[in-house]
């Protein structure tokens, strides 16, 4: 993954008001993971970035440059 999605990640989940716990909680994984993608520590699964996305409501198309 990299900037662009960690970027998108936070923004929705900030302007949606939602902790990375409750949005960990959302999508079925860790808030920890979540705190981890945003900082750049790790990188989610690709099944874990689409829970998270979906949880946010968001869609992001992958190898297209927008």
């Amino acid at each position: 993954m990299n900037d662009k999605f960690t970027k998108i990640v936070q923004n929705e989940r900030i302007k949606k008001g939602l902790s990375a716990n409750a949005l960990g909680k959302k999508a079925g994984i860790s808030g920890r993971a979540i705190t981890y993608w945003e900082s750049g520590q790790r990188e989610p699964s690709l099944e874990s970035a689409h829970k998270v996305l979906k949880a946010l409501g968001v869609t992001m198309v992958i190898g297209k440059e927008q």
